[in-house]
């Protein structure tokens, strides 16, 4: 498997950026258990353009992502060229471009999956990219369609390959879907049949075998888990941990090396919900957790539930 001049093993694997949850203590997580390829949270051409401290500091690589990969989203090409100019890119091996966010404070400034209905200025970005990468490979994830019922992904996908595109994840769903509904993989393998480049297809993978099962059954080069990983970093791997708790605690240590305590406690929150759902017991843990203000108390609370003596 390769994605332009970057090489990968078999299978391939990759966490799909996350808005929100894909920090860089998740990614450093997720690669700890046979993550291919992990991407930053999506991140403005514009506001790098304007060197915003923010979005500098999503640009931070864990140790472990390489190769590395991250997402920019915009809609003017020249903020995308002048982007990759910039020497906070450099670190990193792949750049990917965003064009399947559904979310309407991004399609409405005809960003994210608003650029499937303008493939020419979708096109006129990556070529934009691909002149400014000095070589590294410019890779697309995209929708199946905008409209609920019309797919041109595979048009759409051979637009962005004929301007230089070196791979395109697909979502399986369209802009109108948001999350709703069921990916449709069938939609995907018409990607595969329409293109030369590698296809990465997304949409509904919980785990590594129903990873490797996409990728026999519709001919993708590899399979991208997004919203299947949140409270599951070891979806990655050929068997799971039997219980969450080593893993959360885990990443409780790793948002304590990267982000302030408080920014590191706010953080978790979010994820201790998504780790402990469905995990019998632990509906008033959850709820405790957005009371916590230390780290050393969430993780004492972790650790009694862990061991049986949290009473709930």
């Amino acid at each position: 498997m390769k994605i332009g001049n970057v090489e990968f093993t078999a299978p391939f694997v990759m966490l799909a950026p996350l808005a929100g949850y894909g920090d860089i203590p998740f990614r450093r997580i997720c690669r700890e258990y046979g993550a291919s390829l992990t991407v930053t949270e999506m991140i403005s051409a514009k506001g790098l353009c304007y060197g915003n401290e923010k979005t500098e500091q999503m640009l931070r690589l864990a140790p472990n992502e390489s190769p590395s990969c991250v997402q920019l989203f915009g809609s003017d090409p020249e903020f995308f060229r002048k982007a990759l100019q910039r020497g906070s890119l450099d670190r990193f091996d792949i750049i990917d471009i965003n064009m399947g966010c559904p979310v309407p404070k991004v399609t409405k400034c005809g960003e994210g999956s608003a650029l499937l209905k303008d493939p020419a200025r979708a096109a006129e970005i990556v070529r934009a990219c691909v002149e400014s990468s000095r070589g590294r490979p410019i890779t697309v994830k995209h929708r199946i369609g905008y409209e609920e019922g019309k797919i041109v992904a595979p048009e759409f996908a051979a637009r962005m390959e004929e301007a230089g595109a070196s791979a395109v994840t697909v979502h399986g769903r369209t802009t109108a879907q948001g999350y709703r509904g069921s990916a449709d993989w069938n939609a995907i393998a018409r990607v595969v049949r329409a293109v030369r480049i590698p296809v990465i297809g997304n949409g509904d993978i919980a785990d590594r075998a129903q990873a490797e099962q996409a990728i026999r059954t519709y001919g993708c080069a590899g399979v991208a888990v997004g919203r299947g990983a949140l409270g599951h970093p070891d979806c990655f791997a050929a068997t799971g941990e039997k219980t969450p708790f080593a893993m959360l605690l885990r990443h409780i240590e790793y948002a304590l090396e990267y982000f302030p305590e408080s920014v590191a406690v706010k953080t978790m929150r979010k994820h201790v919900g998504k780790y402990l759902t469905g995990v019998p017991g632990t509906k008033e843990l959850r709820a405790r957790v957005y009371t916590v203000e230390k780290a050393a108390a969430l993780k004492e609370m972790l650790c009694a539930a862990a061991n049986g003596r949290s009473g709930i």
